[in-house]
Parts: C-alpha cells; sequence; structure tokens
C-alpha cells in the first residue's frame, strides 16, 4: 500500500511543467480606439434617452475620443428652440469622460421651412468650425462639410464639394505625416443615392495621397459598408437615437461604432445599444442578495384550502436585502376555483415588511386536483446598472382531508 501510494505522489507532481510555458508572440505595434456615434434625429424625442445610454455604454469602453457625424439636433426651427436643442445634446455628449467631435448635418445647419436664414452662425458658435482637422497618435483625423449648398435633394447641383473645400483638403493631407487617415462627414457622397455629384475628384485627392484612409458618412440612418475603392474604405453608420429606416431591419439599428486603429490596420465593430455591461456589473454583495432571496426564507406561507367554501391563506413576506424591491405574489389554482387578488404587485424597501390575504372559493362538491394549488411570490431585484433578476418562490398549499 505505501508502495502504491509514493507512485501516486510522483505521478501527481509529474502533472507540473517547470519553466515558462510557451506564449505566442504579442502584437507590439502602436494602436488605440476611438469610438462613432449615428445620426441623433428625425426620431421621437426620447431618442435622448438613446444617446444618453450610448454615452454611458462609451464611457464604460473607454476609447481615446469619440467621433459623430452629424444631426446632432433636430433644428430646421427657430433660433430659440435650435439653441435649447443644442443645449440639450452637449449636455448628454459633455457626460463623456473623453474628448468629442462634432460633424454638421443638414438638421444642424438648414433654415426652418418659409424662413431664409440659416444655422450655420448658430452651429459654429456652438459645436465650432465646419472643417477642421487633428492628429491623434499616429492618425490624422478629417471633418467635412458636405451641406454647403444647403440642400441635398439634387445631388448634381447640392452635393457637390466646393473647389476651396477640395483645395483645403489637400493641403491638410500634404501637411499630416500620419499612418492612417479617417474622414468624417454627414452626406455618404460615395453612394449611388448621390449619382452626378462630383465625390470621384474628391476620391482623387485620397487616392494620390496614398495612405490608408476609412471615410465615414451618415444621414441614410442604415449601417452600410462599401468596402474598399483604392486605398479608401467607405462606412455609412445608423443611428444612436434617430429615426429609424423601414425596410432595412437588418442594417437600421441604434449603435455605437469602436475603431480598433493600429499603424496598418483598422478593426471596426458595430455596437448596439445595450449590449455592452461594465466590467463590475454584477458584484459580489449582489449575487449573494441574489442567492439568499432564491433560498425563499423571507416568504412564509399559512393556511390551509377548505373543500367548500372560502379559505383565507396569508403570505407573509419581507425584504432582507439593501434594495428597494419590487414584488408579485399570485396563486396557481384549479380552473374552476377563484381567488383574489389575482394578483398582488407592491414594492418594499430595504428591511420591509408586508402581510397578504389570498382568499380562495373553492366550489361545492368540487374534486381534489391532481396538483396542489401553489402560491407564487416574485421578487425583482435591480442590479446596480440597471439589470433585473426575477426570483420566483413557490409553495404548495395543502387542502383539508
Amino acid at each position: 500500500m505505501l508502495r502504491t501510494i509514493s507512485i501516486w505522489i510522483l505521478g501527481f507532481a509529474a502533472g507540473f511543467a517547470s519553466g515558462s510555458p510557451e506564449v505566442p508572440s504579442t502584437d507590439q505595434s502602436e494602436s488605440f480606439t476611438f469610438v462613432a456615434f449615428g445620426d441623433r434625429t428625425g426620431g421621437p424625442s426620447t431618442g435622448v434617452e438613446i444617446l444618453e445610454s450610448a454615452v454611458e455604454m462609451t464611457n464604460w469602453l473607454d476609447p481615446d475620443l469619440v467621433m459623430t457625424v452629424g444631426d446632432l439636433v433636430e433644428g430646421q426651427c427657430l433660433p430659440k428652440q435650435w439653441i435649447e436643442q443644442a443645449g440639450e445634446f452637449r449636455g448628454i455628449m459633455d457626460a463623456l469622460s473623453m474628448p468629442w467631435f462634432a460633424v454638421a448635418g443638414n438638421h444642424d445647419v438648414y433654415p426652418m421651412k418659409g424662413r431664409g436664414d440659416d444655422n450655420v452662425g448658430l452651429y459654429r458658435d456652438h459645436f465650432g468650425e465646419l472643417t477642421y482637422s487633428f492628429d491623434h497618435k499616429f492618425a490624422h483625423f478629417i471633418v467635412l462639410f458636405s451641406d454647403e449648398a444647403l440642400g441635398y435633394h439634387n445631388p448634381r447641383t447640392e452635393q457637390n464639394m466646393s473647389q476651396a473645400q477640395m483645395d483645403w483638403l489637400r493641403d491638410d493631407l500634404a501637411k499630416s505625416d500620419a499612418k492612417q487617415v479617417f474622414v468624417f462627414l454627414h452626406h455618404p457622397r460615395w453612394t449611388k443615392r448621390y449619382s452626378g455629384c462630383n465625390w470621384d475628384e474628391v476620391h482623387s485627392i485620397f487616392a494620390a495621397d496614398g495612405r490608408s484612409t476609412t471615410v465615414v458618412g451618415g444621414h441614410v440612418h442604415a449601417l452600410r459598408d462599401d468596402g474598399m475603392r483604392d486605398n479608401v474604405h467607405y462606412l455609412t453608420l445608423a443611428t444612436t437615437g434617430g429615426w429609424p429606416k423601414k425596410g432595412l431591419d437588418h442594417a437600421t439599428l441604434h449603435h455605437i461604432t469602436q475603431f480598433q486603429v493600429r499603424s496598418d490596420s483598422v478593426s471596426i465593430v458595430h455596437i448596439p445599444i445595450g449590449s455592452v455591461l461594465p466590467g463590475d456589473a454584477f458584484a459580489g454583495e449582489e449575487i449573494d442578495e441574489i442567492y439568499r432571496l432564491g433560498r425563499g426564507e423571507w416568504v412564509s406561507i399559512e393556511g390551509l384550502i377548505s373543500r367548500d367554501g372560502i379559505s383565507p391563506i396569508h403570505v407573509q413576506i419581507n425584504n432582507p436585502t439593501a434594495r428597494v424591491i419590487e414584488y408579485k405574489v399570485a396563486m396557481h389554482i384549479p380552473n374552476d376555483w377563484d381567488v383574489l387578488p389575482e394578483i398582488s404587485s407592491f414594492t418594499l424597501e430595504p428591511g420591509g415588511q408586508k402581510s397578504i390575504e389570498l382568499v380562495v372559493t373553492t366550489p361545492q362538491g368540487s374534486r381534489s386536483p391532481s396538483v396542489l394549488p401553489e402560491v407564487i411570490v416574485r421578487a425583482y431585484y435591480p442590479h446596480k446598472h440597471g439589470k433585473i433578476q426575477p426570483i420566483s418562490i413557490k409553495q404548495s398549499v395543502s387542502i383539508e382531508d
């Protein structure tokens, strides 16, 4: 026996290898991430709540910066309304823990219908320049203005890039030695709906430059990836609170888009709003409280059901957690029985208690059910990040002999 034990110990010890494991080499190149938001406008006012969720998600992802694609405010209104909308948008976006950059869209600058004054000046006062650029690490970011003519219904005349803006773009690229170039504008002029505009001339500027370039637009409220053309990748975002386009369900969603940027590559993922949780979303103390609720020690049920007549069933509930909890109490009974109340809903503060009386009525001559009636108590535990965990406790109620 001793010999067998000794061999087992040696065999067990042999399972632990000495020295360092072989680890594949990792990518040592420079990298960073940034996030882009789609259109905010054109939908119901509740779109700002989606924008708030996007800001919260983005803070959890912790990118270096955030870009937009225009249509920040509903706009096309009187100055007072425009300023209120701009204040609301900025107030939400300024909760980002990283810098964010505005792009002008048609909603942001077009005049109110029937009035001649546009909102270009207001946009500059509240969001900054219409065309600008900046560097971040090894990348160069360019913002273009695609509404110079304040119209888009006739692309041949209204969606052309001015010579002045193209000259500025050419000069701006020449001044930068960045390895990656990112361009943001509102209207995706490279798509068929803008046929006849002079985007080919703009594209030739990027092609002549030769560097890896990613051009991102919005406006159409649907995701589309038009792939590579020469050295340029064309991408259009959907919405981050804006009106969802009908007929393209697979491409129409509220989302943010994350760009993982390296000196020689760009990886892009679209993240639907609400699909990201922070690392501390499920704290240990919350899990312990949910386990405690699952044991059902906070529910006490007393009473017997009479075969003929009315039977009171007493349910005592307490809240053993540190959270305000919503509860629902109901009873599963045969179809020809009655119970009042059918459902009882209430909330309890931490440490709170509540008594519920369920009155069960059984008809004369009714047969005993094959399965005993059950009282069902459900607690809805709120995680601190908004998710709700339902916990159900079921207890059978006996029938008098």
